[in-house]
């Protein structure tokens, strides 16, 4: 009975010191998978953002005017990348070592998330664009 007890006992403890299971670190290997995805497709973005400017030299002012705004588009999606990378080194270190606590470490990490989302999503969306316009 009192080894039941006992492990009754520990076992509690275990669990209400155990946290809600969050994973820091596997939050941040999420994180990077989305920067890993897309990383690789900021060289397409420059050469495309090339590209739509040489043919927007091409055409008449109207035409042109499109495809700058697209080539600007392309740019901000390189730049998106750039800031959030920056960011993220400028700051990752005191979020990942807990010293704000576990709640703000969470928090962050989900605004890291969806930082990063709203990255590949631009520049997905720049890329598609800009084939589109390419054709």
């Amino acid at each position: 009975m009192k080894k039941l007890l006992f492990l009754f006992l520990t076992l509690t403890i275990v669990l209400s010191c155990g946290g809600d299971g969050f994973d820091a670190e596997a939050e941040r290997d999420k994180i990077f998978a989305v920067h890993d995805e897309v990383m690789p497709k900021i060289g397409e973005v420059m050469n495309l953002r090339r590209e739509v400017q040489k043919k927007a030299s091409e055409l008449n002012e109207e035409e042109a005017d499109d495809l700058r705004d697209l080539a600007k588009e392309l740019d901000e999606a390189n730049t998106l990348m750039m800031v959030w990378m920056r960011e993220w080194s400028e700051k990752s270190a005191e979020y990942m070592a807990m010293k704000n606590g576990a709640e703000e470490q969470k928090a962050y990490l989900a605004d890291e998330m969806k930082k990063v989302q709203e990255v590949k999503e631009a520049i997905d969306n720049s890329i598609a664009k800009a084939k589109e316009a390419l054709k």
